[in-house]
């Protein structure tokens, strides 16, 4: 079963994930980034932070390679079949 890592940023610093998650595929890994994604987004709701067009999520494989990107209104960008 393949590992995927999901990092995010707020446009400045990047949060990494060392410990990564074991997902049956491409599909899975889509669907754990857009929960994690709406998590982060709902515990970050306070009044100081209203703009997250800078905030996003890089999840990358095994190897480190980035399989997609999607920014904090859940567009994916770079996305590989």
């Amino acid at each position: 079963m393949p590992r995927y890592y999901f990092h995010f940023s707020d446009g400045k610093r990047r949060f990494s994930d060392a410990e990564g998650r074991d997902l049956s595929g491409m599909a899975a890994a889509r669907t754990h980034a857009i929960a994690q994604v709406r998590d982060i987004k709902a515990a970050i709701s306070d009044n100081e932070i209203q703009d997250l067009r800078g905030w996003s999520m890089t999840v990358e494989d095994g190897g480190g390679q980035t399989v997609f990107e999607t920014s904090f209104d859940l567009k994916l960008h770079g996305a590989r079949h």
